[in-house]
């Protein structure tokens, strides 16, 4: 049964992959971070599988665990997955948005083009869609999908501003929007499967380019 303790952890030791203070490949010290976060090593260890259920940490018979590196094979089923997920939760959920959300979803928007830092341009950007989605119907769904996108964004974090070319994304932000006002089920959904191909370019450079 997971802990106060061991929620607490994971969200700290999730933060500082995505975040990217700890990087790809690096070993996460049991001691230190138990020493870190004021805790036994029983609820860092807690976390650590935690974290290795979600895709963020690969753990190995005597070495422990490290930071999970992806390779473009990964990148490739992550994205292949996520416009499968993301293109039918927007498409269930377009035609059940009401007005406050949507217009939630326009502020979002505009707050996204004026942010300058990465971080905050991140987490308006998971705003974004997460509105856009959240009246699919399906937590499941939206849970599954939270998932897939956390094991991606240490990537999209690497650059200065969000996924390197915030213009051209906020353009497409604004396609499927505009598809969701218009309450077009399929355009939302081909806007956000195209909006997602773009990512997965800029992604798959990253990965293979180490």
């Amino acid at each position: 049964m997971e802990t106060r303790f061991d929620s607490t952890v994971a969200a700290s030791l999730r933060d500082m992959i995505v975040s990217g203070e700890l990087a790809s490949g690096e070993r996460l010290v049991e001691r230190d971070l138990a020493d870190r976060f004021g805790v036994s090593r029983i609820p860092l260890r807690e976390a650590i599988q935690r974290l290795a259920s979600e895709g963020l940490v690969d753990i190995f018979r005597n070495r422990g665990a490290v930071v999970r590196t992806l390779c473009a094979s990964d990148v490739k089923e992550i994205y292949d997955l996520r416009a499968l997920l993301e293109g039918d939760a927007i498409y269930r959920s377009v035609k059940q948005l009401d007005d406050e959300t949507l217009a939630r979803a326009e502020l979002v928007h505009r707050l996204l083009g004026e942010a300058d830092a990465a971080a905050r341009q991140g987490e308006l950007n998971r705003e974004f869609h997460e509105l856009l989605y959240s009246r699919c119907g399906n937590e499941r769904h939206l849970k599954a999908i939270a998932a897939l996108r956390r094991q991606v964004e240490r990537y999209e974090r690497l650059y200065n501003t969000l996924l390197a070319d915030t213009p051209s994304f906020q353009l497409e932000h604004e396609n499927v929007l505009r598809a969701c006002r218009d309450r077009n089920a399929r355009a939302a959904r081909s806007m956000t499967v195209a909006h997602l191909n773009s990512a997965r370019e800029i992604v798959m450079r990253l990965v293979e380019n180490g």
